[in-house]
């Protein structure tokens, strides 16, 4: 009888032992699996961002054309659709750079197209071409400018 009860206690040992090593590995293929949802979500975003950012790249060149025909047709309806292209950007994270004539130019958001005599060295002479950032402040496009030396 004694000898039943420690083969029962040994065979008791021994499955929980299995019931343990079982749910090791059912708690490792689980982390696994959350693993490679987190990087499927990660790179499907990834996708779509650098997605996003080449069509935008391509839409800009497109927004300074129309820029350049309104200012010399001054037409109300090209203004109007060069507004609403603007928001549309705009809802996609696209913003203007800021700069403005006399603030110090920044390697970060500027290119320097030209140096010039005249003003303070470092200050921005004349503002050639928009620059634009998008959502987390990447620079899509930087302000070219014309800089005192």
């Amino acid at each position: 009888m004694k000898e039943d009860k420690t083969k029962s206690a040994k065979q008791k040992t021994k499955a929980e032992k299995e019931s343990d090593k079982q749910d090791e590995a059912l708690a490792r293929v689980l982390a696994d699996y959350q693993n490679l949802v987190k990087r499927v979500d990660r790179e499907r975003i990834e996708i779509y961002t650098r997605a996003s950012k080449n069509i935008i790249e391509e839409l800009i060149p497109v927004l300074d054309l129309l820029g350049r025909a309104q200012s010399q047709l001054q037409d109300p309806g090209l203004e109007m659709a060069i507004g609403q292209f603007r928001q549309v950007l705009g809802r996609h994270g696209v913003e203007a750079i800021e700069t403005k004539e006399g603030m110090q130019f920044d390697a970060n958001l500027h290119e320097a197209v030209e140096t010039v005599e005249g003003g303070e060295t470092g200050a921005i002479a004349q503002i050639a071409q928009a620059g634009y950032k998008w959502k987390d402040g990447m620079v899509l496009r930087p302000v070219k400018v014309t800089v005192y030396k």
